[in-house]
């Protein structure tokens, strides 16, 4: 349009002087006003002409620049309905935090990772492709709540999947190792089926938030609970008045009903393997410096072949099996630890462990190691028999991880590891040849503070 404009303009303008010209000339004047008016209306036609070739040439290059910016505008259209289509294609919804992906795998599964103080949940494939994803805002400026534990379940061959919804109105006792909330079951399609609370028990009303450190599936209406609750107990020996603490409490419930817990303040001998290296008041019963010890610290369950349930407490660096048959006397054994019950030397023990993975008699754990800021991991092949262990550490150089991670075995040497709150870098996820000593995917974090919960891997 601002071409054809343009040269009409310069058009109308060329034909009025030209007309002019005739006018004067159709008149008949004579002498040399009429030359000299004919002389001046030829100058102006020169003139005309001599600014109509300067403005069509500038029109030119008006109508190229036009059509330089429609072909950017085009490309700049492509290229963001490129980016929309990827991120349908690659799941990767808006919001998620900045990462980078180096390496890559051929494994035929999806990693999934969560996160402590974002509402983001991603799942990858074995190269690092987002496959899917979830994200949402805080429900307020002040808020840091976090989607824990993203994980799937195949039960009779179907497809379920879940995660840990903290919601920020519950009290969470001032601490930031607790998040109360619920525990949200999707399908398999990502569409939530429903959201789990504990059932009514002697020690918990129904609905009660559960805690977000782990939940274990038997089928979408039988699984174990975790949660943390607080109480003034009148069973430590040195404080027989009285001593507020906060324990954990594990709900085991089938088709509506409680049908066994676990309480750890039921069991005074646990008091006396506190340690402090996770926390410098996980062990002020005296409630000198706060009226909320985090005494024990549950972070991890795992069923073994016998059916018990085999739990990470990470303020007592101790696994506990516990007996489902029983609703006392609970406690079969104690795996590191103040109290081990299997001859482990003190090089041999775990530190502020965080996740835990059965595998007949082998037992594999996460260690932070946070006494001596070095992080590993390590398998323990029990003989329960004779209440001994032999004990792998596979180090990890210059790594430290001061809480949650988890590990994974995948194949041979290969393990998958989730790094948590990583110290040392913004590392999240790594896929390891540990023989090797061969990253051969890693998942790094442009924001370090905003670490994951856990990375875990399922076929």
């Amino acid at each position: 349009m601002k071409k054809s404009y343009g040269r009409y303009l310069a058009a109308v303008a060329a034909a009025v002087i030209a007309a002019a010209s005739v006018l004067f000339t159709a008149c008949g004047q004579d002498g040399a006003s009429t030359q000299g008016l004919t002389q001046a209306l030829e100058e102006e036609q020169a003139k005309a002409d001599a600014a109509l070739e300067t403005f069509e040439q500038a029109s030119e290059a008006l109508d190229k620049a036009v059509e330089g910016q429609e072909e950017a505008d085009k490309k700049d259209t492509a290229d963001e309905a490129a980016d929309t289509a990827d991120a349908a294609v690659n799941g990767a919804v808006e919001g998620l935090p900045e990462y980078t992906v180096e390496g890559s795998t051929d494994l035929p599964g999806h990693f999934f990772l969560s996160f402590v103080y974002s509402r983001n949940i991603i799942m990858m494939d074995g190269k690092g492709n987002v496959v899917w994803s979830k994200h949402e805002e805080q429900p307020s400026k002040d808020a840091h709540t976090g989607w824990w534990d993203f994980k799937k379940h195949v039960v009779d061959g179907k497809t379920y999947y879940s995660y840990h919804d903290q919601i920020a109105d519950y009290d969470n006792f001032g601490f930031e190792g607790f998040a109360p909330g619920d525990r949200v079951l999707l399908d398999e399609d990502f569409n939530e089926i429903k959201r789990i609370r504990f059932e009514e028990s002697d020690t918990v009303e129904k609905d009660h938030p559960l805690d977000g450190h782990d939940f274990l599936m038997i089928d979408p209406d039988h699984y174990f609970l975790s949660g943390y609750l607080k109480d003034t107990v009148y069973n430590h020996p040195d404080y027989p008045d009285g001593s507020s603490v906060v324990y954990s409490y594990i709900q085991e419930v089938d088709h509506g009903k409680a049908v066994w817990d676990f309480k750890s303040i039921d069991y005074p001998e646990l008091y006396d393997l506190v340690v402090t290296d996770g926390s410098d008041t996980a062990d002020d019963f005296a409630n000198e410096q706060t009226d909320v010890p985090d005494i024990v610290h549950f972070n991890a369950m795992r069923l073994d072949d016998d059916g018990n349930l085999v739990c990470s407490f990470r303020h007592l660096s101790t696994i506990l099996c516990l007996d489902r048959t029983k609703q006392t006397d609970q406690i079969r054994w104690k795996l590191s630890g103040k109290g081990d019950d299997f001859g482990l030397a003190e090089d041999q023990k775990t530190c502020c462990q965080h996740y835990v993975t059965v595998d007949g008699d082998d037992v594999m754990v996460f260690n932070n190691g946070n006494k001596d800021k070095k992080t590993d991991i390590r398998i323990f092949s029990l003989d329960k028999d004779r209440m001994k262990a032999d004990v792998k550490i596979m180090q990890i150089p210059g790594k430290f991880s001061s809480a949650c991670g988890d590990v994974q075995h995948i194949s041979g040497d290969t393990y998958m590891i989730g790094w948590g709150r990583s110290e040392n870098d913004g590392t999240c996820m790594s896929v390891c040849d540990l023989a090797a000593e061969k990253e051969l995917l890693k998942v790094t974090l442009a924001n370090p503070n905003n670490f994951t919960y856990r990375c875990t891997y399922y076929e």
